[in-house]
């Protein structure tokens, strides 16, 4: 029986994780259930620990974390934000 889903651009979608807590409920192992979704046991391993362990996994919670962490965003890089790192001291001549 194939999970994959329909929509794979890289994070995991809704009905996939679905698919997960129906795989650790009927006991399949994160690389069965990788395998079964066409993603990599990385993938399933840290969508589980991130969100509860395989015992308290709830794709739903899963889901809406992931929305909130997602809406945070990244912190901004200073080159971004103009904030400028301290100027360089200029060489001395006798560098020259």
């Amino acid at each position: 029986m194939q999970w994959h889903a329909a929509e794979c651009n890289g994070a995991l979608q809704w009905q996939e994780r679905q698919r997960i807590a129906t795989g650790l409920a009927d006991g399949f192992s994160y690389a069965e259930i990788a395998r079964r979704l066409e993603r990599p046991t990385s993938t399933i391993s840290r969508e589980v620990s991130r969100n509860g362990g395989p015992g308290r996994y709830r794709p739903q919670q899963a889901h809406q974390a992931t929305v909130e962490r997602a809406r945070r965003g990244a912190p901004a890089h200073p080159a971004r934000t103009g904030r400028r790192a301290a100027p360089r001291r200029r060489r001395s001549s006798s560098w020259r």
